[in-house]
């Protein structure tokens, strides 16, 4: 399970000093995987080393499960949710999430303010219009046009957690935008996201897992 306890030539699994606990049963770990890779000396050489890339999986301790939406390839996924598994000790039903676009709305119509919006009009060119306005899009003549419109991304400010800005994506993807954010910060917003926002909008997608994170 430890990557550094693999026998394996590149090694991968969890890293337990990453390991942190925190109230109402959340924890966060990082999942490692090695690579090989090619690197110039100084003096012109070509030496192959082993670097490692670190992949966050956060328990939420409400029965989701969140993890690194940027992942490189489904291989790497795969490992990932196996990984969740084995550390839950128990087989899950995993189903890629993908918020419908009435479920956009509903985000929407629970948030303080949506500072962008990615609209797909339905009968009418362009296909695609976007719009970024930090005050607030609701009140501009942008939204009066649009705002009916189907929904592929918006990025709003949650009720009582308006210092980070979270964006929701149609594929299943959530972005909590911020630079450098810790991880005990990360992972209260995404409770609050899974408790206040998603439980309450009957996603079934939801049931067990919450697909992607980014920081």
């Amino acid at each position: 399970m430890s990557a550094l306890e693999s026998s394996e030539e590149l090694r991968s699994g969890t890293l337990p000093r990453t390991f942190e606990t925190f109230q109402d049963g959340m924890c966060y770990v990082e999942y490692a995987k090695e690579e090989k890779t090619e690197v110039t000396t100084l003096e012109g050489d070509d030496e192959e080393i082993k670097v490692a890339d670190m992949y966050p999986i956060i328990f939420l301790g409400n029965g989701y499960v969140a993890y690194d939406a940027n992942l490189p390839n489904k291989d790497v996924e795969n490992e990932v949710v196996q990984t969740v598994a084995d550390l839950l000790n128990e087989d899950i039903f995993y189903e890629p999430v993908e918020f419908d676009r009435d479920t956009l709305h509903s985000i929407v119509d629970r948030s303080d303010k949506v500072r962008e919006a990615d609209f797909a009009p339905s009968s009418q060119r362009p296909d695609n219009v976007s719009a970024r306005y930090l005050p607030g899009l609701q009140d501009t003549s942008f939204w009066e046009k649009y705002g009916s419109e189907p929904l592929e991304k918006v990025k709003v400010d949650l009720p009582d957690k308006a210092i980070y800005n979270v964006s929701f994506y149609e594929k299943g993807k959530v972005t909590v935008h911020g630079r450098k954010i810790p991880e005990d910060v990360q992972v209260e917003i995404l409770r609050y996201i899974t408790d206040e926002v998603v439980s309450s909008l009957g996603v079934e997608t939801f049931q067990k897992t919450l697909r992607g994170v980014d920081r």
